[in-house]
């Protein structure tokens, strides 16, 4: 048996080295902690977004901020000021670079770069094994965001969506991108088999990411992201392929399903981040709620020993995501309509407020008569038995 630790975090993604850094700034950072990932470099290959009131999480390396959020809809764009929300983007390879160097100035933390191969629980001595294909580790809890939970079967999903892009990062020479705007979704109304937009963060004026999202159940071949970026960048900043430089690609999955939150994996395991279910579900958004999860968990391990964080969202607001979903899957068309008098109808501190989970009830209410009635009362009974089980 290799040391033994108070805590491990399997896992070296953004729940894991958030919960870290949480550990590392509180009163428990003299407990022994290890950090578990097959490759700890930190590379460039991520942009993590989120709104957020007040002063944001990792401010000091936010890489962007913009207060005026773009919409576009049937060749339709609109923008709006964003004032207590405003809209950040976070680079992976910075928050890595600003964690791990604090890991390891701290002579109670250890990073192992390792592949996880699996965990046993141990209940009756109050701790849990990580296991590597070389070692063995043990800790009161281990942290893990590797493995999905081993309760969650495909054939459970209902609406098994997905969000999935690639983007292009790229720079042109001639200033032409509005940097004090970023494009949330400028919709493709020619793709009919689920909802498409390109989305847009202009870093400065000759440089941007641009990302073709998709929200379905199927996956698409990459070049075709990629031709529907180049043919958009055409069409809008007529710009041909000899104009910019594609700096960089990202690719990405993320899922939007109606899947139970299942907060242990086994005992003394806890799961956190997407495996905790903290992706939500209608938006894909999961920045803000990884941080939320690492604040309770620290909270409750100081308070009393034992992590348990609370559900990412109440029963009201599962609800709203399952509906969303039933409406996604099923009428994608319908969809795009409830985005156009969304954003039509409500300002975007309302709209991210909202999506945030910060609004009441009236709030609520509110939004929901901006938008089609007829889908959400067929989405409420057909989903009506799906959100007990969830």
């Amino acid at each position: 048996m290799d040391p033994e630790y108070d805590y491990i975090i399997a896992g070296g993604g953004a729940s894991g080295l958030s919960l870290a850094w949480q550990l590392l700034n509180s009163p428990l950072k003299d407990r022994k902690v290890l950090i578990v990932d097959a490759d700890l470099t930190p590379k460039n290959d991520k942009t993590w977004c989120f709104w957020h009131p007040g002063i944001p999480p990792f401010s000091d390396i936010i890489h962007k901020k913009w207060s005026s959020i773009e919409i576009g809809i049937s060749n339709d764009h609109f923008s709006q000021q964003v004032e207590q929300y405003p809209y950040y983007g976070l680079r992976s390879i910075d928050l890595k670079q600003k964690v791990l160097k604090a890991i390891r100035d701290h002579a109670h933390f250890d990073l192992l770069e390792s592949s996880v191969v699996k965990f046993t629980s141990l209940p009756s001595e109050q701790s849990a094994l990580l296991h590597t294909e070389d070692a063995t580790f043990k800790a009161s809890y281990i942290f893990q965001s590797c493995f999905a939970p081993t309760e969650i079967h495909k054939s459970d999903i209902c609406y098994p969506l997905k969000q999935h892009f690639l983007g292009w990062e790229l720079t042109i020479d001639t200033p032409l991108f509005d940097d004090s705007t970023c494009t949330l979704m400028d919709f493709d109304e020619s793709f009919t088999d689920g909802v498409a937009f390109m989305y847009i963060l202009p870093w400065r004026a000759t440089s941007g990411l641009f990302e073709y999202t998709v929200f379905s159940d199927q996956l698409l071949s990459k070049e075709f992201y990629e031709e529907k970026i180049r043919l958009y960048l055409h069409n809008r900043y007529n710009l041909r392929p000899i104009d910019y430089e594609v700096t960089r690609r990202e690719y990405g999955v993320i899922p939007m399903q109606d899947q139970p939150v299942i907060s242990w994996y086994k005992p003394r395991i806890l799961n956190i981040g997407t495996q905790g279910g903290l992706t939500k579900p209608s938006t894909g958004y999961t920045f803000t709620r990884i941080q939320n999860q690492a604040k309770a968990i620290v909270d409750q391990l100081i308070a009393n020993g034992s992590p348990e964080p609370p559900s990412p969202s109440n029963l009201r607001f599962k609800a709203y995501d399952l509906w969303l979903l039933h409406i996604l899957y099923n009428h994608p068309a319908e969809a795009r309509q409830i985005f156009h008098d969304l954003f039509k109808g409500n300002s975007m501190d309302q709209v991210f407020k909202f999506l945030n989970e910060d609004t009441t009830l009236m709030e609520d209410l509110k939004i929901m008569g901006s938008l089609p009635y007829r889908p959400f009362l067929k989405a409420l009974w057909a989903t009506r038995k799906r959100l007990q089980e969830i």
